[in-house]
């Protein structure tokens, strides 16, 4: 699962949505995190600046050159783009999110035995420790061949999909 976040350069006084109120805002054109940030901005009335980036890059530069104050996008986007970033230490990720995506595994929708198959699998990953221990390889640890370090904490709402597995497709049987 993912969750919408953004990245601010550290330091910056912005920690929460609310704390974007009137501030110039990037993300990607055609996301579902610039669809949620514009619902946000006119619903709320925060004000932003919102600058819609061809491609995330391009919205994460925006950050790095100072001519954005954040950057919204889906939260492991935007670990990607601070690790291969020249100064990962420069930046934070918000706390909070503006929603939680489910990531699932897909199979055919009319082999029940293969998808009871692909359940067995992930809750024995799951019960065994063998997830964690994937986790910990994939975005905890440098990844080859260039050895960059995704640095993802595993987040309490995966934690807790680690110890009640479900592959529910509704965001609320995450939180």
């Amino acid at each position: 699962m993912i969750t919408t976040k953004f990245v601010t350069k550290k330091g910056a006084p912005i920690k929460s949505f609310k704390d974007l109120k009137g501030k110039t805002v990037s993300t990607t054109a055609g996301t579902t995190s610039a669809k949620l940030l514009a619902e946000m901005n006119s619903k709320d009335g925060y004000g932003m600046n919102i600058i819609s980036a061809k491609d995330h890059a391009e919205g994460f530069l925006l950050v790095e050159s100072g001519r954005a104050q954040a950057f919204a996008m889906d939260d492991i986007l935007i670990y990607g783009l601070i690790a291969n970033s020249k100064t990962p230490d420069n930046y934070a990720l918000s706390d909070d999110w503006l929603t939680i995506e489910p990531y699932g595994a897909m199979t055919r929708k009319d082999d029940k035995p293969f998808k009871a198959l692909v359940d067995r699998a992930f809750k024995k990953a799951f019960a065994s420790g063998e997830a964690e221990t994937l986790y910990k390889k994939w975005f905890l640890s440098p990844i080859p061949p260039r050895g960059v370090n995704l640095n993802v904490p595993m987040s309490p709402l995966l934690k807790k999909v680690f110890e009640h597995p479900t592959d529910s497709g509704d965001p609320k049987a995450y939180e």
